[in-house]
């Protein structure tokens, strides 16, 4: 009697194309993937600087207006009660080698405090009200310049150079003051009261 085994059916070689075409699809949704998450992400970033953007240029404009209505009004102090802080107008220089004045420009007449306070900054109450909660609080300048006198009128000769400052809520500054986050915005008008 002969025995015969059955036989097992010839496989022919695999040559393992699926799995090397799985690995190529693989790769090529990974790096879309990838791609996509980038692009949102500085999406992302995009939006949050030009929020804070806006957060500082309407800190600014707050500050040039309530600025503007105190030269407007003569006022003397901004604000009221515990936060009011006295209205500083700087004079005509003696001599003034320019035709505008240049005070807003150097940076350490920004700091607010002190005898020889240049720069106003805005009480946390008149922000407060114009629905805003910048920090740190806006600040503005302003300055009276001499224009030559035009005929008779002697009011078009006296203006006045008003320079406010709005910043991001996330400006910060070092110990000699210059700026190591955030930003800031600056704005100005010339104001003729």
């Amino acid at each position: 009697m002969t025995y015969h085994c059955p036989r097992k059916p010839v496989r022919p070689r695999q040559k393992g194309v699926v799995l090397a075409l799985a690995l190529i699809l693989l790769t090529v949704v990974s790096l879309v993937a990838i791609y996509t998450l980038r692009g949102t992400i500085t999406g992302e970033q995009v939006s949050k600087n030009l929020r804070t953007n806006a957060v500082a240029t309407q800190a600014a404009e707050t500050a040039l207006r309530i600025c503007e209505d105190a030269v407007r009004t003569s006022q003397s102090t901004l604000g009221t009660g515990t936060s009011a802080v006295a209205f500083t107008i700087l004079d005509v220089p003696e001599s003034m080698d320019a035709d505008l004045p240049n005070q807003w420009s150097t940076r350490a007449n920004w700091v607010v405090t002190g005898s020889a306070k240049t720069a106003n900054q805005i009480p946390v109450e008149l922000i407060t009200d114009a629905n805003m909660r910048p920090i740190p609080a806006p600040r503005c300048m302003v300055e009276r310049y001499q224009l030559p006198f035009m005929g008779e009128d002697k009011t078009m000769s006296q203006p006045v150079l008003i320079t406010a400052i709005g910043y991001t809520p996330d400006y910060q500054v070092n110990s000699s003051g210059a700026a190591v986050a955030g930003g800031e915005v600056w704005l100005q008008s010339i104001f003729r009261p």
